[in-house]
C-alpha cells in the first residue's frame, strides 16, 4: 500500500509539473500565435488600405474622412505621416489637435518602414497613453523619403484575446494531466496490486508461514519473481522438512540412549537432559535446574567443575548406595554456544557384577578342578611307589577313574552351560510325554538311589505331554532328580509328579532332603552355588546343574521355581506355558 501511495504521489507530482510547464509553454506559444496573427491581420488590412489612401495623400479632407471610417471599420487605429515625420492624420486623436502632435519620424515601426518596407514595434503610446501595437508600410516608390501609413491595435485587446485561449488551453493542458493521474493510478493498482500480494508472500515466508501461495498474475517481471519466491518456499519447505527430520532422528537417538547424558551452560544448569538421565537421577523436568541439587553427589558433580575449569576430558566411576556403580564422562564443548559441556552416566553396576561373576567363576572352577586334580595327583605318585600285587593299587585306581569321571562331569555341564548360554543349543521339538519321560530318567539314576537306599516314586495324570527337545527335557528332569537322590537321606523318597497348574503341565521334583534356607534359594540357580559347601564333600557334583535346569527351561518357554523350608526337604517344579495339545489346535 505504501509502495502504491508513493508512486500515485511521485505521478501526481510529474503531471503537475507536466501540466506546469505545459501550461508555460503553451502561453508563450499562444501570446506569439495570437501576434503574429494580429500582425498578418494588420499587414492585409494595411495593404488593402495603403490603396485607397496613397491617391488622397494630398487631399485633406477625403484623407481624414477615409482614416476615421476605415478606424471604425477594422478597429483599429489608423495615422498617416507625412515624409517629414508631421502626422497627417490620426483616427484616435481630434482634427484639430492632429497639427500638434510630435514628429513620428524617429518612432521605431517608422524607421522600420522606411528602411524595409513595413516595421512593427510594440510599446507604450504617449499619445494614447497605452500600449499598442503597430505595423507600419512606406507608400510610394522611395521608402527612405516616403510618407508611412500605420495601423494599431491596442495591447490590451489582444492581451484579452491571448487570456481567453490561455485558459482554454490550461483547461486542456490540466484535464489531460489529470487524465493521466487517473490512467496512471489504474494502471499503479493494477501493478501495485501483484506487488503487493508477492510482499505479503514473501513477508509471510520470513515469518515462516510457508502455507502462503506466491501470486500468479500480474506482467511477466511479477510472475517471474512470483516464480522464484515459489522456488525459494519450496527449497525452504524442504531444507525445513529436512532439518525437523534431522531433528527428530536426533531427538530420537537422544531420548533412545541407554546411558544418561545431559548438556550444561557455564552456570552448571542443565540445558537439556535426556529419558536415562531423568530415570537415573529421579529427575522427571532437570532442564533450567542447577546440576548440583540433581545429582546430589560431590563425587558426580566434582568431573563437571573439573573438566570445565580444565577444558579437558574427564571420567570418573562413582558407587552409590544399594551397591550401585556409574561411570561418568565429562567432555567440554567448543565455545561459541550456550552449552559448554556434556556428561554421560552409565550404569556399571550389571558389567561390575559380571565381572565379579567372571572372578568368582575362574575361581569355582579352578577350586572344583583342584580337588579332583589332586586326587588324580595323588594316587598316581602313590601308584608309582606301590608294587603291583599291593592290595591298595585297586582302591587307588579306582580313585582315578571316579575323579576323572567327575572331571569329565564337570567339563562336559561347564560345555553344556556355556553353550546354553551363547543361545548355540538348537532345540528339536517334538510331542514328548512327560511320564514316560519321567518313567526314563527314574530307571536311569534308579541303581544310584538304591545305592543310597532312596526310593523313586512316580505321581502322574494320564496323557500330559508338552512340546519340546527330547533329550534337553530329559536333562532338565536328570538333574532335579539326581540332587534329589543325592541330598535325600536313607530311607527317603523322591517324588516325581506329573500334573497342570491351571491348563499348564507341570514337573515336581520332591524330596525329603534337609532344605534350603529361604534366603539362598534365589541364588541356586548360579553356576557353582551350593547351600552348604561341606555337603559337597559328602555328595560331590559339579554345582552347575541347577544353572542348566534354569536355562534350558527358559529355552523351552518354562519357569522353574523351588519351595523348601529346612529340614523338610524340596520341591522344585518346572511350570511349562502349554502343553502339545494346545500347540496343536
Amino acid at each position: 500500500m505504501r509502495f502504491a501511495l508513493r508512486l500515485n504521489l511521485l505521478l501526481a507530482l510529474l503531471a503537475l509539473g507536466l501540466a506546469l510547464t505545459l501550461s508555460a509553454v503553451a502561453v508563450s506559444v499562444t501570446d506569439r500565435a495570437v501576434e503574429d496573427r494580429a500582425r498578418d491581420r494588420l499587414r492585409r488590412e494595411i495593404d488593402f488600405l495603403a490603396e485607397q489612401i496613397e491617391p488622397r495623400l494630398g487631399e485633406a479632407g477625403p484623407l481624414a474622412e477615409l482614416v476615421r471610417r476605415a478606424s471604425r471599420l477594422l478597429g483599429a487605429r489608423v495615422t498617416v505621416i507625412a515624409t517629414d515625420g508631421r502626422v497627417l492624420d490620426d483616427s484616435d486623436v481630434p482634427r484639430s489637435e492632429v497639427a500638434g502632435m510630435e514628429n513620428h519620424a524617429g518612432r521605431p515601426e517608422v524607421v522600420a518602414a522606411r528602411a524595409a518596407g513595413y516595421g512593427t514595434a510594440i510599446r507604450h503610446s504617449a499619445t494614447l497613453e497605452t500600449d499598442l501595437l503597430y505595423l507600419a508600410r512606406a507608400l510610394g516608390p522611395g521608402r527612405s523619403h516616403a510618407p508611412v501609413l500605420r495601423m494599431a491595435i491596442r495591447l490590451g485587446d489582444l492581451r484579452q484575446v491571448e487570456s481567453q485561449y490561455e485558459w482554454i488551453l490550461r483547461g486542456a493542458v490540466f484535464a489531460a494531466c489529470a487524465l493521466l493521474v487517473l490512467v496512471g493510478g489504474v494502471a499503479v493498482a493494477r501493478l501495485a496490486r501483484p506487488i503487493r500480494d508477492v510482499t505479503d508472500a514473501a513477508l509471510a515466508v520470513a515469518r515462516g508461514d510457508l502455507s502462503r501461495e506466491a501470486p500468479e498474475r500480474g506482467p511477466a517481471e511479477i510472475l517471474e519473481l512470483s516464480s522464484a519466491l515459489s522456488r525459494m518456499k519450496s527449497s525452504l519447505l524442504e531444507s525445513v522438512a529436512r532439518v525437523e527430520r534431522e531433528h527428530r532422528l536426533s531427538e530420537a537417538v537422544f531420548e533412545t540412549l541407554p546411558d544418561g547424558v545431559t548438556v550444561i551452560d557455564a552456570q552448571y544448569r542443565v540445558i537439556d537432559a535426556n529419558r536415562s538421565f531423568r530415570a537415573m537421577t529421579g529427575t522427571p523436568d532437570p532442564a533450567g535446574r542447577p546440576l548440583v541439587e540433581i545429582l546430589r553427589d560431590r563425587a558426580l558433580f566434582g568431573p563437571f567443575e573439573e573438566a570445565i575449569a580444565r577444558r579437558a576430558p574427564t571420567d570418573a566411576v562413582v558407587r552409590r548406595e544399594n551397591e550401585v556403580t556409574w561411570q561418568l564422562a565429562v567432555r567440554p564443548l567448543p565455545p561459541g554456544s550456550r552449552a559448554v559441556a556434556v556428561g554421560i552416566l552409565r550404569d556399571v553396576t550389571a558389567f561390575e557384577r559380571n565381572e565379579a561373576m567372571r572372578r568368582r567363576f575362574v575361581a569355582d572352577v579352578s577350586h572344583e578342578l583342584r580337588t579332583p586334580v589332586s586326587s588324580i595327583a595323588a594316587a598316581a605318585e602313590t601308584l608309582t611307589e606301590t608294587e603291583p600285587d599291593d592290595p591298595e593299587a585297586p582302591r587307588l585306581v579306582e580313585l582315578v577313574r571316579r575323579q576323572a569321571r567327575r572331571m569329565r562331569e564337570l567339563i562336559d555341564d561347564l560345555t553344556d552351560l556355556s553353550l546354553i548360554e551363547s543361545g548355540e543349543v538348537a532345540l528339536s521339538p517334538e510331542k514328548v510325554d512327560l511320564r514316560a519321560l519321567a518313567g526314563e530318567t527314574a530307571e536311569e539314576l534308579r541303581a544310584t538311589a538304591r545305592s543310597r537306599d532312596v526310593s523313586i516314586r512316580i505321581e502322574s495324570s494320564e496323557g500330559v505331554a508338552v512340546e519340546g527337545d527330547r533329550r534337553r527335557l530329559g536333562q532338565i528332569l536328570r538333574n532335579l532328580l539326581d540332587n534329589a537322590v543325592k541330598f535325600s537321606p536313607a530311607g527317603g523318597t523322591v517324588r516325581i509328579r506329573i500334573d497342570r497348574v491351571g491348563r499348564k503341565p507341570s514337573l515336581v521334583v520332591e524330596d525329603d532332603g534337609p532344605g534350603i534356607p529361604l534366603a539362598e534359594q534365589d541364588r541356586i540357580f548360579q553356576r557353582f552355588y551350593q547351600v552348604d559347601r561341606s555337603r559337597s564333600k559328602v555328595r560331590p557334583g559339579t554345582g552347575l546343574g541347577l544353572a542348566i535346569v534354569k536355562h534350558l527351561a527358559q529355552l523351552h518357554g518354562a519357569e522353574v521355581t523351588v519351595a523348601s523350608r529346612p529340614g523338610q526337604g524340596s520341591a522344585f517344579r518346572v511350570t511349562f506355558g502349554r502343553d502339545a495339545a494346545e500347540k496343536e489346535a
